[in-house]
């Protein structure tokens, strides 16, 4: 058996999960922003978290407790976060149903991620719980829309701190066979 040992932790990560957990609080303090600026935040977090995900997951795939549902994870995030920038007052005027749909889909994939990591690690119950939340959260997106920006910072909040979770512990030591 070969150990590898990361001396550090992903910070890079770490800061991209803290921002993403600052915007999810400011739509939860301050609801009244348009959906167009809302829809703009969400999209420059989304695209920026969805590329530290590809970096995490490029990074760590051989030594970490990493699947596929990870970079799965991370495409959805960047094209979720283009359309969002692309096309922002189209977006604002669908974005709950709209984020609903991708936001539920990253839930499922989190939730199917989770039990995939059951027997490998230690992270599982979190992103188990991130998957619960997600899918919560995209379907009150979808049907109760005048509550947007409030599931919306629930979801943000929520993603930031698996993120920062993960900057924080992924990086830890793992054996190899």
């Amino acid at each position: 058996m070969t150990e590898v040992t990361a001396s550090k932790r992903d910070w890079s990560l770490f800061f991209a999960g803290a921002l993403i957990f600052i915007s999810g609080l400011v739509v939860l303090f301050w609801p009244g922003l348009s959906l167009v600026v809302i829809t703009q935040i969400a999209g420059i977090l989304l695209l920026v978290g969805g590329i530290f995900d590809i970096i995490w997951y490029v990074r760590l795939r051989n030594t970490a407790l990493t699947t596929g549902w990870a970079l799965v994870n991370a495409i959805c995030s960047i094209i979720l976060g283009l359309m969002f920038l692309l096309h922002p007052i189209v977006t604002a005027s669908v974005i709950p149903f709209l984020a609903g749909v991708f936001v539920a889909a990253y839930g499922i994939m989190a939730v199917v991620a989770a039990f995939s990591m059951r027997g490998r690690g230690s992270g599982w119950g979190l992103m188990l719980v991130n998957g619960i939340v997600s899918i919560l959260c995209g379907f009150m997106f979808a049907f109760m829309p005048e509550s947007f920006a409030i599931f919306l910072g629930i979801f943000l909040m929520m993603r930031g701190a698996t993120m920062c979770v993960y900057g924080l512990t992924s990086p830890g030591t793992v054996d190899l066979m």
